[in-house]
């Protein structure tokens, strides 16, 4: 009786690791999703951290009827937009993730498309043109799906490089870079759609700063840019009507030379800041050496930064996305076609995880948790 109660024990653990093996996987467990514009898919993976690092498994790739290159999470339910172009024209698509991945939606787009982002509401999908300062937003459906255009403009500079909401979904700042140089700034009315210009429309950063991408404070009104050609990044105060009020720059490492329109260098690329506010990421290209780095600041109970660590990555980091956790950072190391993941140590310092390096010429992802 013992043997048969033994073996069907054993019957019944079998079973349910083939029914069930999401249970299976740890609390902090994720989903990496990246754009293969190659071959026109989305590459999706689950990352499973352990107790001696972290795991990998390729999930099925998802098919696209065109060539995608960057992502948005929907933050209000279980969808994501991805955007690319279809016959040299701009599409973007919806994708599902309640029951697997799969394509809701495709909608040809007005305009160009570049970063991209949807609002706090879930209401809108944004965008922004680099080449030509394009700014535009699209209606969601309560279904998820791309509607019509809600409003468009231009900045009055070109390399407009981010578009993201402030949490309260009030405000929004759209930064350039290089010679260009500015920091415009935006209300944004959550019911339509809208830009609009407040009354100090450029925040106008130090002189060639070249302010790139955002991350806002989940709990203190401050906006962190990282900035391409100072290398390093600023803090901002978000005032009650929405002007950007400067209160700290901070470096990584000096400028090799004065920059030079046109020349490739050191720049500045993506910022991260985990859910708690406590640590921030700005990564570092090096284009012409061997300084490719993720720096990193501990952040004080103001919103100031402190120098915390640097850590040496592959060459030119492109994109950084943290874990929904903040415990892991994947680096899209876009000169070797590949992403690693590191652990986010307390300190602020990064720890690589070995054999989790993925083979992708990308320069955009984004994480989801595991459902």
């Amino acid at each position: 009786m013992q043997i048969q109660r033994s073996a069907m024990q054993r019957v019944l653990i079998a079973l349910f690791i083939l029914i069930c093996p999401s249970l299976l996987l740890g609390k902090d467990s994720f989903r990496l999703v990246v754009p293969d514009s190659q071959n026109q898919q989305l590459s999706v993976y689950t990352i499973n951290p352990t107790v001696s690092g972290a795991s990998l498994r390729p999930e099925d790739s998802l098919k696209l009827s065109f060539n995608p290159a960057r992502v948005a999470v929907n933050p209000t339910n279980q969808s994501f937009v991805v955007s690319g172009t279809r016959s040299k024209k701009p599409v973007a698509a919806v994708v599902t993730t309640t029951k697997g991945m799969k394509v809701f939606d495709v909608s040809t787009l007005v305009h160009p498309v570049g970063y991209n982002s949807v609002d706090r509401s879930g209401r809108f999908f944004m965008t922004v043109h680099y080449g030509t300062g394009s700014v535009a937003t699209y209606s969601l459906g309560k279904d998820g799906s791309i509607g019509d255009l809600a409003h468009s403009l231009r900045t009055p500079q070109r390399e407009a490089h981010c578009i993201l909401t402030t949490p309260d979904n009030r405000f929004v700042y759209i930064p350039c870079v290089k010679n260009n140089n500015a920091l415009f700034q935006y209300a944004f009315d959550a019911a339509r759609g809208k830009l609009a210009p407040l009354k100090t429309f450029n925040a106008e950063p130090p002189a060639m700063f070249g302010p790139r991408h955002v991350a806002y404070h989940p709990t203190l009104p401050i906006a962190y840019f990282s900035n391409e050609q100072q290398l390093g990044a600023s803090v901002y105060e978000i005032g009650k009507e929405g002007q950007l009020s400067d209160l700290q720059h901070v470096n990584t490492i000096p400028r090799r030379s004065p920059f030079e329109q046109g020349k490739r260098d050191l720049h500045a690329s993506d910022i991260a800041l985990t859910p708690d506010g406590k640590l921030l990421f700005v990564a570092l290209r090096d284009f012409n050496g061997e300084e490719d780095s993720v720096f990193s600041f501990s952040v004080d109970s103001n919103g100031k930064l402190h120098p915390a660590a640097r850590t040496l990555v592959g060459d030119i980091p492109w994109k950084l996305a943290l874990s929904p956790d903040g415990k892991h950072l994947a680096v899209c190391e876009f000169g070797l076609h590949r992403i690693t993941l590191f652990a986010v140590q307390s300190d602020g310092s990064l720890t690589r995880h070995p054999g989790v390096e993925i083979a992708a010429r990308t320069n955009d992802m984004v994480t989801l948790p595991v459902r």
